[in-house]
């Protein structure tokens, strides 16, 4: 348990395979595969169901419109796979380990990972969020004894795992599992990750945060004898904030994008109240506000609806159409909206099952919890699956990253072991 926890929270780079970074957790593979045939039923079925409907939307697309790049597309099948993978690793070790020892793990791994990273950008007084390029594009600020941190680039996905890891700590912390020492070690981890959401200037991320303070709040006022752990951990949050503070906050980038879209703007534009030209501004101020997603949103939708059933083959933008499209639309190969960039790229042939295979096993976890002793650790990775599975997948496709969606996937699958380990670590 120990070293898959290591393997999935300190997710440095190793090396790179056709051009795309490898963290520890690809070499997780044999495990999961274990996992798999260990305990295989419907939710297994629906996964290979979904992977035999990719591969169908794929060649179903290249029927259509072929562009040549079939061993492209079956690679972006395997990737967007990979990650809800760890959904039977998760349900194979929760059996054995429990609940709580998941947790102990993952968040010992966890504050490893998150005191040396903060520390680090705090001692050499740097930012958190960098801008890399001659084109300024951002990214996270982070390195591990040295060592590339995977998914740093764009900070969404690399902040987002923080949040979970975040989420973890709580759950811990809270748990009271760990002795004093410990405790103390993890609260510090707790206020790094903070620190580190806050710095990293991702509006998704900080917001997110709302979601953590809240969730502990929430258990405090469940749970009225372990509220004062549950304050415990809310005063990291806040030593997170004042800490930040007092290295010096620059123009928030949150206040300065709803500044951005007040309006109007100018006189001209105050003009056009209530035409179509009014409505085509609103919209570039949203889509301004929204760093591009409202575009790619509006042509992943459109797109979704003009081939619903085999989608595009898992390939980019204008697969069925021999106009150009616009530098941000071929930049992209998602839609940014997890659930509608699955529909968009493998159709409903793909969607469906792959949709069975969540549900089958969200009635497992809905199951369990029923049937378990409520804990500190099992009340914080529901709040996690639910963070994760929802405002996180919904403004970004962070649920295909092999790190954070790794995590994500993993937590689902543990609430939906089938049998957890019988005492406190349950």
């Amino acid at each position: 348990m120990a070293i898959v926890a290591a393997m999935m929270c300190i997710p440095i780079v190793l090396f790179q395979l056709l051009g795309y970074d490898i963290n520890p957790a690809f070499f997780l593979v044999p495990l999961i595969g274990l996992g798999f045939l260990n305990d295989f039923d419907r939710t297994g079925a629906a996964y290979i169901l979904s992977m035999v409907a990719g591969v169908v939307s794929i060649f179903a697309a290249e029927a259509v419109s072929p562009d040549g790049e079939t061993i492209r597309h079956l690679l972006s099948l395997v990737l967007i796979m990979f990650a809800p993978s760890f959904l039977f690793l998760g349900r194979f070790l929760a059996k054995s380990s429990g609940i709580s020892r998941i947790f102990f793990w993952f968040s010992m791994f966890s504050s490893i990972f998150l005191i040396v990273v903060a520390a680090r950008v705090i001692l050499l007084d740097q930012a958190v969020r960098i801008y890399i390029g001659s084109l300024g594009f951002a990214a996270m600020n982070a390195e591990f004894l040295g060592l590339p941190v995977f998914a740093t680039f764009g900070v969404l996905s690399l902040a987002h795992l923080i949040c979970l890891q975040a989420m973890i700590l709580c759950g811990t912390l809270i748990g009271g599992v760990a002795n004093r020492w410990l405790s103390a070690v993890m609260w510090l981890a707790l206020l790094s990750a903070s620190f580190l959401i806050f710095g990293s200037e991702s509006r998704s991320a900080q917001l997110l945060l709302i979601w953590i303070f809240g969730s502990v709040v929430l258990f405090a006022f469940r749970d009225r004898q372990n509220a004062r752990k549950a304050l415990f951990a809310l005063l990291a949050l806040v030593a997170a904030f004042g800490l930040t503070y007092v290295r010096g906050i620059e123009a928030s980038r949150m206040l300065s994008s709803l500044d951005a879209i007040k309006g109007p703007a100018s006189a001209q534009e105050g003009h056009l109240s209530g035409t179509a030209e009014a409505d085509r501004v609103w919209q570039e101020k949203a889509d301004q506000f929204a760093t591009g997603r409202i575009q790619l949103l509006v042509e992943g939708v459109s797109e979704a609806v003009a081939s619903p059933l085999f989608g595009n083959g898992f390939s980019g933008y204008g697969r069925y159409t021999s106009e150009e499209i616009s530098p941000g639309l071929a930049a992209n190969t998602s839609t940014h909206v997890y659930f509608l960039t699955l529909v968009w790229k493998g159709g409903l042939i793909f969607f469906i099952p792959f949709i069975a295979m969540l549900f089958f096993n969200l009635s497992s976890a809905v199951r369990r919890t029923r049937m378990s002793e409520p804990s500190p650790e099992r009340f914080f990775a529901w709040s996690a699956v639910l963070m994760a599975f929802g405002p996180m997948a919904l403004v970004w496709d962070i649920l295909i990253v092999p790190s954070a969606g790794a995590v994500a996937f993993f937590l689902f699958g543990m609430l939906g072991a089938k049998r957890h380990s019988v005492g406190p670590s349950a």
